[in-house]
């Protein structure tokens, strides 16, 4: 957010979390275990400051429209209708976080000096007995995302915004200490780890194989989650592919590259925003109840990402998903069509709650708004 300090700032308020849950059948074995003490403040129906916005504040205004605007949105919900009356149930599930903390080696701990200093006996007997020194990255993160709503995580490069990404995405190698509780529904982390197919993450880095085209790339990806119950009208598997296939890529507008490798920096195939896209709708084939999304409009012209973001909110309603994304900024086209904000600086949660509510928020702290600037910058 792009804001200038003012010289009085009033005193910054906390905001509490809220939590709500709808699983599908396959979750239904947990459905009566006890979840987390949060609040269910309902968000999207939030018109004063006594949900998660700053309280008292008189500059509260009401959620943004939930109409993306995106061409396809129609299709959208036929294909759904088409689902439902074949028998497939929706798979909702919500995420809900308290107090969450990731602790990491300091890198005075991880890296060596020289290759000496791996055989240095003594050393590493003193490294041994004492412990090492660690570095929280995120520092006591709380939030909920419902079935059907959009939390957008802002903050620079190193805030944590991608840590806390892999958290709400089940993600935990790699970190040396993992605090506070995570709940998918009423599944815990443990329990989470055995439906990795409905918990989806988009990174930031790209992986394919490059010298596979576009469409064998999505050809593969739509059989992984082909439903037992095809839909009406639909004869085949091969048939259902194609459908998937199709709508996927004119989703993104890339139909016209099926035939094209998706190539990497050493083959050549479709541009970087090409191959951005084809890791979005890749992720899309999925079906899954929680997406979570990095960065993912790195490498995508304005008017690209804003689709994107569009299609992710026509698609959020009509399906009931959980979306979360992070990005460095905003404009305000794609800003509007969140939910929730959640802004990170340098791992510590500075505002979480309405994103109507977060510029009267940082102006009651004393910050200036600059006419014309985007909320999300």
């Amino acid at each position: 957010m792009e804001f200038h300090l003012h010289d009085e700032a009033p005193p910054a308020s906390t905001a509490p979390t809220e939590y709500g849950d709808q699983s599908g059948e396959e979750f239904e074995a947990y459905s009566e275990k006890p979840t987390l003490g949060v609040p269910d403040n309902n968000v999207r129906e939030a018109t004063s400051a006594e949900t998660l916005a700053v309280h008292g504040s008189p500059h509260i205004t009401p959620p943004p429209g939930r109409d993306a605007e995106w061409s396809m949105t129609d299709q959208v919900i036929r294909n759904k209708e088409r689902s439902e009356a074949a028998g497939y149930k929706k798979r909702e599930l919500g995420v809900t976080w308290q107090n969450l903390t990731v602790e990491v080696l300091a890198a005075e701990a991880a890296v060596k000096e020289n290759q000496f200093t791996q055989y240095n006996i003594i050393q590493l007997i003193q490294d041994w007995r004492r412990k090492p020194p660690l570095k929280a990255i995120l520092q006591d993160s709380h939030g909920c995302v419902k079935p059907g709503e959009m939390l957008l995580v802002l903050g620079r490069p190193g805030s944590g915004c991608t840590t806390l990404l892999k958290m709400l995405a089940n993600r935990r190698e790699g970190y040396h200490s993992v605090h506070g509780d995570v709940s998918f529904g009423n599944m815990n982390s443990e329990e989470a780890a055995h439906y990795r197919g409905q918990i989806v993450m988009n990174t930031e880095e790209e992986l394919f194989y490059p010298r596979l085209t576009v469409g064998q790339t999505m050809d593969f990806a739509t059989k992984l989650k082909v439903p037992a119950h095809l839909p009406a009208e639909t004869k085949s598997v091969h048939d259902y592919v194609a459908e998937t296939k199709q709508f996927l890529l004119e989703s993104m507008k890339i139909a016209h590259t099926a035939d094209t490798k998706v190539g990497n920096e050493f083959v050549r195939g479709v541009s970087g925003g090409e191959r951005k896209r084809v890791s979005i709708i890749e992720c899309m084939a999925t079906n899954g109840s929680i997406f979570t999304w990095d960065n993912s409009t790195r490498g995508l012209d304005a008017s690209t990402a804003l689709e994107w973001a569009k299609a992710l909110r026509a698609m959020t309603n009509v399906m009931g998903i959980t979306t979360i994304v992070t990005l460095y900024q905003a404009g305000n086209g794609i800003y509007n069509l969140f939910d929730k904000v959640l802004v990170l600086d340098e791992g510590k949660q500075i505002y979480y709650g309405p994103a109507a509510s977060a510029k009267p928020f940082m102006e009651d702290l004393g910050f200036v708004y600059s006419d014309g600037a985007n909320v999300g910058m």
